[in-house]
């Protein structure tokens, strides 16, 4: 009996533990709706072009007085690099806005879709659909990146 009930714990723990793998690595789609869109004002904390996903935080003004974090998730590094998307000219520091994908869940975070740099740049990442069009068609990385 004992054995039994052991082997079941084994059983339930394994599969317990092997399911949050299967969660890691999420989509987009899963969380972030790309029906709506807002805008995010706020000062560059820090910008993390790294992989699995980059990430740029935010000081937004709290209307209740201070400033708050908003988060903006981004593609990985291997991706924006390949598509040519320049990274480099978002620095810390700068008040940028961000138009961003809203998360499902989280209020304070969104998935990138463009930026209006200090300057007036908009910067856009095309994404992987239009970059693989534009490798069909005889381009290299995203088109409006590389003016």
């Amino acid at each position: 009996m004992y054995r039994k009930v052991a082997v079941a714990a084994i059983i339930a723990g394994s599969l317990f533990l092997s399911c949050g793998m299967g969660l890691a690595h999420h989509s987009v789609a899963a969380n972030f709706d790309g029906s709506k869109a807002m805008d995010v004002t706020g000062k560059v904390k820090a910008i993390e072009i790294r992989n699995p996903h980059s990430q740029i935080t935010l000081e937004v003004p709290n209307p209740q007085g201070g400033v708050k974090e908003f988060y903006v998730e981004w593609s990985d590094k291997n991706a924006l690099l390949r598509r040519s998307v320049p990274v480099n000219k978002i620095k810390v520091g700068d008040t940028v806005t961000i138009n961003v994908s809203p998360s499902k869940r989280l209020p304070n975070l969104g998935y990138f879709r463009t930026a209006t740099l200090p300057d007036g740049t908009i910067l856009r990442d095309c994404g992987f659909a239009a970059f693989r069009e534009g490798i069909v068609k005889g381009r290299s990385g995203c088109e409006e990146n590389a003016r």
